[in-house]
């Protein structure tokens, strides 16, 4: 079948989607290193057990932050370019629904929830520590529209600087609490107050973004907005509860040490959420305006197009740390956690089936009963394996289980669908071609990682350094000559001369 997507021309400049993808990315890649930064200071100060019950404490937040929202911040995207007499209505409805949200977990663990989840997870130490999130979900529940409200306004940068600067107090601050006290107390009571010193910014930024009159929460809006968000926002449970159920059973069925050992290995690497989440912000839009005029073919073309971009960076990326998974977690988290390397490298062929968002492609063509029932499938298959993976092989079960989960059901019915509302053969649904060409150029590269990481005998800090120094150069320069990646133009006029 002829390629549809070849001679159409997008509507939005490229280089005005590029900057955006840029800001974005930009902020989120600082959270991620912040992130990082927290988690290696926290492994190398802190026993495994105190380092499990920072983690265990905010789990259950994190496990009930989709069911809380239920799809409600992404609602802000449909109903914000719609409404034309009082904008700031749709926001402060959004923000009442949310509040109430919050309310609900801030009254379960007010009234015996915390209970539950310490003897659940096996850590007395959480009796302590979850009556201290009672204000946590009103904190940052009512601002959990920033991102929508900031991109709808097209204030990307401004967004880019508010996660920068808040990713950098919330992590130094942290930083400081496990240094100066050594124990789990202090740095959960440290991400407890910082949002609270960010929610009035947030709350400006936002309203300023917005214009409009203020006026009280409208009943029949907020219950639109609810019916609006449901299909959406249990699709979003089902997805969020699916990535977090792993963590959740091994949190049940193994000790706070065996946790702590599969958390710092069995992440699903930040880049993915930066890449991809940065790309699927800005194109969305783009793509559902395209199919609500009936130009599926330019929508598809920005749909592999974004696939492209996505994968000449996380191919890359996985074959580089699947060569240098042991030097990699030592650097991060010292020899005390060089058991997590397992599972790292098990959720290392996440990325792959990551470069795109395949729920957005699906919720541009109108398919959210799609969406919805893959994910009700996606979490009843991962249950039920993690659960006897990990009965059966301990904590590594639960890695298997969802790499299991994704290539043998989520991305073949994801591609079977997008490729039926495009109306096209699901060999098409993805570029493949230029998809297997950039996986054959970055696993062509890895011997160059190995020699770096196994020739020498030096600290994994420099091993990591020589891989990465013998790697990268080498794959950027061989997807730059494929087209694969753009380079700035000083940069790109250099090449030639090297």
């Amino acid at each position: 079948m002829p390629d549809s997507t070849k001679g159409v021309t997008n509507k939005v400049p490229e280089t005005t989607r590029t900057g955006k993808v840029l800001a974005l990315s930009l902020g989120s890649a600082l959270s991620m290193i912040s992130s990082i930064a927290l988690g290696m200071i926290s492994s190398r100060y802190l026993s495994k057990h105190d380092y499990a019950t920072i983690q265990q404490t905010f789990l259950a937040y994190n496990f009930a932050v989709p069911i809380l929202m239920l799809g409600l911040p992404n609602a802000v995207y449909y109903f914000l370019p719609r409404e034309q007499q009082c904008k700031r209505g749709v926001l402060i409805d959004n923000i009442a629904l949310l509040l109430v949200a919050g309310l609900l977990f801030s009254l379960f663990i007010g009234f015996g929830g915390h209970k539950l989840l310490a003897m659940r997870f096996n850590n007395p130490d959480l009796l302590h520590t979850l009556p201290w999130l009672v204000l946590y979900p009103l904190l940052l529940m009512p601002v959990a529209g920033v991102s929508a409200v900031l991109v709808s306004a097209d204030q990307t940068k401004t967004l880019a600087v508010y996660n920068m600067i808040s990713s950098l107090v919330l992590t130094l601050s942290g930083i400081i609490a496990v240094l100066a006290t050594k124990s789990y107390a202090a740095p959960i009571i440290v991400r407890v107050i910082v949002p609270a010193l960010f929610l009035p910014i947030a709350l400006f930024l936002m309203f300023k973004a917005v214009p409009g009159k203020i006026r009280w929460p409208k009943w029949l809006d907020m219950q639109a907005m609810v019916r609006y968000s449901v299909p959406l926002g249990l699709a979003s449970i089902f997805g969020r509860i699916t990535l977090q159920m792993d963590s959740m059973i091994v949190s049940s069925m193994c000790s706070p040490e065996d946790f702590a050992v599969y958390y710092n290995g069995a992440m699903e690497l930040p880049l993915i959420g930066i890449i991809t989440g940065s790309i699927t912000t800005v194109i969305f839009a783009e793509m559902a305006k395209l199919c609500a005029r009936g130009d599926k073919v330019a929508a598809l073309q920005l749909f592999h197009k974004a696939s492209i971009k996505s994968a000449s960076i996380l191919f890359p990326t996985m074959c580089f740390l699947l060569v240098t998974a042991t030097p990699f977690i030592t650097v991060l988290y010292s020899e005390q956690y060089q058991a997590s390397v397992v599972p790292f490298v098990i959720y290392l062929f996440v990325l792959p089936i990551r470069i795109v968002v395949y729920g957005a492609a699906l919720m541009a063509l109108g398919m959210t009963r799609v969406v919805l029932f893959r994910s009700i499938i996606d979490l009843a298959i991962n249950a039920i394996l993690c659960f006897f993976l990990v009965k059966k092989l301990g904590y590594i079960g639960a890695a298997i289980s969802l790499i299991l989960t994704l290539y043998l059901w989520t991305t073949p019915y994801n591609l079977y669908e997008i490729s039926k509302g495009f109306g096209i053969k699901w060999s098409a649904s993805l570029p493949f071609k230029a998809l297997f060409k950039i996986l054959f150029i970055s696993l062509l590269c890895m011997p160059l990682a190995a020699i770096g990481v196994y020739a020498f005998p030096v600290i994994s800090f420099a091993r990591l350094i020589l891989a990465t120094i013998l790697y990268l150069p080498i794959v950027g320069y061989l997807l730059y000559r494929n087209n694969f990646l753009s380079l700035p133009p000083r940069l790109a006029r250099m090449i030639p001369r090297l």
